[in-house]
């Protein structure tokens, strides 16, 4: 029986303040994991990693499909994987909002997720309002958020519920809380008993400190301050597994949520002063 697994690459890259030098660092890399890691089927880069950081979100924003979609879809199906290239600015009529693009090793778009929770008040993009899952035929489902909605317990608890067995989040974190970020990057997995990969980027991308944290909130990748490539397999059939079996053979927080109907006032719009 074939085993149920993907490996993952994670690119903790270098972001300029150019976007095309940021074209160019992303189409390098890609060479470089086709030449020497051929084994890598799945990328994820962080967030806004293709962006121009002199320009407002709405001087960059695009369409999506438009001009930076095209060129990421070339590049899934040039080296033949499911390439998540963190998130880009995209305009929707008058709106901008921070939107995660994933493409298929066919470079078809298989879909979008617009940031639920911008980081105010600095960024100037509009909420997202729905969650966002693919599937890899055979393997298991994947949930995507961005940077600062890891922050909301709601928003992975929202992917999980679709079925993420996976959670990537390209992020852009520059700032002092990354210790802290890691720290709930552990708990979301073991709370939802999921792989989380956390690509944050360097230089003006952010601090780094990229991590790779396995179901039952193991670090498997953690790197500094400098551009990394992280790689680490994804074990579907171990999400399974930890799930039936519990957080350290003993507790299921993931069966427990479902078993046990519970309503949360916090929920009830209402109630919301």
């Amino acid at each position: 029986q074939m085993s149920k697994t993907i490996t993952i690459a994670s690119i903790q890259m270098f972001v300029h303040k150019n976007k095309k030098q940021n074209v160019e660092q992303v189409k390098n890399h890609l060479k470089y994991l086709s030449k020497v890691f051929p084994q890598v089927e799945m990328v994820v880069f962080p967030e806004l990693s293709v962006s121009e950081s002199a320009l407002e979100p709405e001087e960059q924003a695009e369409n999506i499909p438009g001009e930076l979609t095209r060129l990421f879809s070339r590049l899934a199906k040039k080296h033949g994987l499911w390439l998540i290239p963190g998130s880009i600015y995209e305009k929707s009529g008058s709106k901008v909002y921070n939107t995660s693009v994933v493409f298929s090793p066919e470079g078809d778009l298989v879909g979008k997720y617009r940031k639920r929770f911008p980081w105010c008040p600095y960024e100037k993009t509009v909420p997202g309002k729905d969650p966002f899952v693919f599937t890899v035929e055979g393997l298991g489902k994947i949930g995507l958020m961005i940077c600062y909605d890891l922050w909301f317990p709601e928003v992975a608890r929202d992917l999980v519920d679709l079925g993420a067995e996976v959670l990537l989040v390209p992020t852009m974190t520059t700032t002092g809380d990354r210790s802290q970020e890691q720290v709930i990057s552990q708990a979301t997995a073991i709370t939802q008993q999921a792989y989380v990969v956390s690509c944050n980027g360097v230089g003006f991308g952010g601090v780094g400190g990229s991590l790779i944290v396995d179901p039952d909130g193991n670090i498997l990748q953690q790197s500094g301050g400098s551009p990394f490539v992280q790689t680490a397999i994804i074990d579907f059939e171990r999400v399974a597994m930890m799930r039936d079996k519990g957080v350290a053979g003993i507790s299921h927080p993931w069966k427990d949520f479902r078993q046990n109907k519970q309503t949360f006032n916090v929920y009830n719009k209402n109630s919301k002063s």
